[in-house]
């Protein structure tokens, strides 16, 4: 920076947005109320009300040096966002935005929207650059000249790709396009003196198409003070980074035109040796088309020209300009920025492609205006950057809760994912592409498929390339509870199907049991001291960085091993970049695990079990299935293959019968009960009979399901309590109970807002998401309550995390949970032990919804287990 350069004012405009509804709000003079102090005009600071009080421009002052230049815009909305966050008001810098709100009738002064949208009118935002001339006569001269530059500012500008009423317009700066069409509107006046671009000022003014000169739109001109050349044709941008690089190349490009004046290369001769008005006119209609995500015009030669070589021959064009103002570094670095996270639209629409929710739109925008999410800072590597370019909305950008493991708020990779993403950044998209297919296509020879809603075959588990990873010390707090957690559930199975002691003391009342759908007298069955849940499954959710709740508890029939170890591999084989695993636990111990729960739970006197693995005939083809009954030592059986005799189960085997020591339930119990057996007759009884008498264990017992019941869930804090006289190691989500006319009334009023379940439900099966449902879907579910209420809860919408997922293209945010397991086995003294493996199974929702449900289109990632 040096003191001959010439100064540079900016001012820009800041949309005002309702925090919760995310639409546009007229709160300008609310806001200035609180400010109090407006400032001086002209001076840092100083903030006035624009378009009918949708917006506030705010000037940044007076500065030669960018970086000064960058933090006063940085001061300027810092007290903008605190000042109207106390009006429950967000402040957002974007040329326009993809929400009605704000309707009203443009002032003579605004360009009337394109034809056929007049009903769409809405606040659209710039921002005004002015650089230092010597006079109104030096910037005109400049002002036509410079001209040729603008396009490609405003492509580093575009941030208005949506129609008022949300639909993608295929442009990247609307605000632009729609200025086109007002007849006063035009880049530069074609004159080298202030007197003769007011004289053509006056010509426009007299065709009575605009009521003065104020409503004349000029791209590029002398300011109304005659101290400088002002840009005007610039979108609002959310990053004060594009900010202060399209100040910089204005300011050289000022620079150089006046420069190459003072060395005498005009000749004077009057003839004009710039673009055409027509080839200008489509350089503009190509920059607000495609911003940077395309070709723009090459003004020097007319013809198209890729983007990043125009922005590139830019720069070099102004080099000397930029360097003797000791600050090229800066714009360099800035600019590398600016272009590895692409235009202001392209990340809108990334976001909106995430849910299809305008609102998350609105959040990014809040959250980069205000510098809680910088796009650039997602890693120190370009590469990575690119990579990462569009996955914004980061840390609190989609919700205020919603948090990311892999990515931290600022945009940089946390400590844990930095090798794996500087992996997937170097492999590209059009590797990993070829990667995923060729994983995809060893699961499907393997038989890793799922059945697909709306699908006739089933499909191959889709399976994304970056893995979850946990910490030591996270897992290890994680399996602290839920081991806590089961056991104390294994001690309410064994109550309630024999004393009945927390019901008698009211801690779960005895109509909460009865209405509970897996509460039934086939629990009774099992044997005192016999485990009821040897095997449990506990669904958890990240709801903060390194925090967990459990979701749901799962003490049927939980799986997930052999998927989770066949993932692994699946990574392992098709992604050798991801590095050695020696600090990650292995699956497989997880297996070795469930075999040994399996062996201990035998009957006694049992030491080498023969355990049977019971199936339902659909389901012969499992991957799941198969994998885990090789690795126990198991048999694959379908109920057809069992008869029950002298308080024992045998298993046909070709003309013969083996027996059973252990049945191994992978199948809905009554189902299983109902079944015919080899013999002909109905399992239920001799099934029962058997297990009664010690016979045959059956992992899981009947009557589990009493357990895992959502309304049960509720009070899981108080069962903890009761049994273990402790408080919970882990948290869990707070729970309406519909069976109570209270809660019910308290979930009707607030449907929109909750998460309904019914309480025997699986895996996301006829689960409502509030917020996700439309208006017809949340009638259905309220009428429904209203008759059988005492079949659902209801809970606060979880802020499940989000992990980057690989769309066939870019890096998107993801809901995900994970499915951890707990091993039971009774100790010397009877006393219940409980040991949770290192293995997790991670499910990652389908794009739009929260609903991590793999056979509604979701998918799967490895779960990494730092070794402590």
């Amino acid at each position: 920076m040096t003191d001959a350069q010439r100064w540079i004012r900016l001012e820009e405009e800041l949309h005002l947005v309702d925090m919760k509804t995310r639409r546009p709000v007229r709160r300008a003079a609310d806001v200035l109320a609180a400010l109090g102090d407006t400032g001086e005009p002209g001076q840092e600071g100083h903030v006035r009300a624009e378009q009918h009080g949708a917006l506030l421009a705010v000037e940044a002052g007076t500065h030669t040096g960018l970086g000064r230049l960058g933090d006063a815009l940085g001061r300027n909305r810092a007290r903008l966002a605190e000042v109207a966050g106390g009006l429950r008001t967000g402040v957002i810098a974007a040329g326009s935005l993809a929400s009605p709100g704000v309707a009203f009738e443009p002032a003579p002064q605004h360009p009337h929207p394109a034809p056929g949208r007049e009903s769409q009118t809405r606040a659209s935002a710039g921002f005004r650059v002015v650089v230092q001339t010597a006079d109104a006569d030096e910037a005109q001269y400049a002002a036509r000249r410079v001209a040729a530059v603008v396009p490609v500012l405003l492509a580093l500008s575009a941030s208005s790709p949506y129609w008022a009423d949300g639909s993608d317009s295929g442009y990247a700066s609307t605000r632009y396009f729609e200025a086109q069409w007002s007849p006063a509107h035009l880049p530069a006046y074609a004159a080298d003196t202030a007197a003769e671009a007011l004289a053509l000022e006056d010509q426009v003014v007299a065709t009575g198409v605009v009521a003065g000169r104020e409503a004349i739109s000029v791209d590029v001109r002398p300011s109304r003070d005659g101290a400088g050349i002002e840009l005007v044709a610039c979108d609002s941008c959310s990053t004060i980074d594009t900010l202060v690089v399209v100040a910089a190349l204005f300011r050289a490009a000022v620079d150089r035109v006046l420069a190459a004046r003072g060395a005498g290369h005009d000749t004077g001769s009057g003839r004009w040796d710039g673009p055409s008005d027509a080839v200008l006119a489509a350089a503009f209609w190509r920059a607000a088309r495609s911003g940077l995500e395309g070709d723009l015009v090459d003004v020097a030669t007319g013809r198209p020209r890729p983007a990043t070589e125009v922005l590139t021959g830019l720069v070099d064009d102004h080099a000397e300009h930029l360097r003797s103002g000791g600050e090229m570094e800066l714009v360099l670095d800035l600019l590398d920025g600016v272009r590895s996270s692409g235009t202001s639209a392209t990340r809108q629409r990334a976001a909106h492609r995430r849910r299809g929710r305008r609102s998350d739109v609105i959040a990014v925008l809040m959250a980069e205006t205000v510098g809680r999410i910088r796009p650039r800072e997602t890693a120190d590597d370009p590469g990575m950057r690119s990579m990462l370019g569009a996955y914004s909305p980061l840390g609190e950008a989609v919700t205020e809760e919603v948090h990311d493991e892999a990515i931290s708020e600022n945009g940089v990779p946390r400590p844990e994912y930095v090798d794996v993403l500087k992996a997937v950044s170097d492999l590209g998209p059009e590797a990993l592409r070829e990667r995923k297919e060729q994983v995809d296509e060893r699961l499907g020879a393997l038989g890793v498929t799922l059945k697909v809603y709306g699908r006739d075959e089933p499909q191959v588990f889709p399976l994304d390339a970056v893995p979850r990873i946990v910490p030591a010390d996270q897992w290890a707090r994680i399996t602290t509870g839920i081991e806590q957690r089961a056991r104390a559930m294994e001690m309410f199975l064994r109550d309630i199907y024999g004393a009945g002691e927390i019901t008698r003391a009211g801690v779960v009342p005895a109509e909460a049991l009865q209405r509970a759908p897996g509460f039934r007298p086939t629990g009774r069955s099992v044997p005192e001291g016999v485990l009821h849940a040897p095997v449990c499954g506990v669904d958890l959710v990240s709801t903060a960085p390194g925090e967990w709740i459990v979701l749901e508890d799962n003490l049927r029939m939980p799986g997930g091993l052999a998927m989770a170890v066949a993932l692994r591999d699946r990574i392992t084989e098709g992604y050798p970049e991801f590095g050695a695993r020696s600090e990650v636990h292995d699956p497989r111990d997880a297996l070795g695990m469930l075999s040994d729960t399996l062996r201990a739970a035998a009957p006694e006197g049992v030491d080498d079990p023969a355990i049977a693995v019971v199936i339902a005939e659909d389901e012969r083809g499992s991957f799941d299935l198969n994998q885990v009954s090789a690795a126990i030592g198991g048999v694959l059986v379908t109920p057809d293959q069992l008869r029950c005799e002298g308080n024992r189960v045998w298993r046909t085997e070709g003309s013969g019968s083996e027996p059973v020591d252990l049945l191994f339930v992978r199948m809905d119990e009554e189902m299983l009960l109902s079944s015919t057996g080899a013999d002909g007759t109905v399992l239920r009884r001799g099934l029962l009979s058997a297990m009664a008498q010690g016979g045959v264990a059956v992992v899981n017992a009947p009557g589990n399901g009493a357990a895992d019941d959502k309304a049960v869930y509720a009070l899981v804090p108080k069962i903890i309590d009761f049994y273990l006289g402790e408080k919970p190691l882990i948290g869990q989500v707070d729970t309406l109970l519909c069976a109570d006319p209270e809660q019910l009334q308290q979930v009707l009023d607030r449907l929109g807002e909750l998460v309904v379940k019914p309480i025997d439900g699986y895996g996301g099966s006829d689960i409502t998401v509030g917020p996700e449902c439309s208006p017809r879907e949340l009638d259905e579910r309220r009428e429904e309550l209203r008759r059988h209420g005492d079949r659902f809860v209801a809970q606060e919408v979880q802020p499940l995390s989000t992990l980057p997922t690989f769309d066939g293209r870019e890096l998107q945010r993801r809901h995900v949970d994970m499915r951890a397991f707990v091993m039971l086995r009774a100790g010397a003294s009877g006393e219940i032990l409980a040991s949770a493996p290192p293995v997790a199974l991670t499910r990652v929702a389908p794009a739009g919804t929260m609903v991590v449900n793999a056979s509604s289109g979701g998918g799967g990632k490895d779960t990494w287990i730092h070794r402590a």
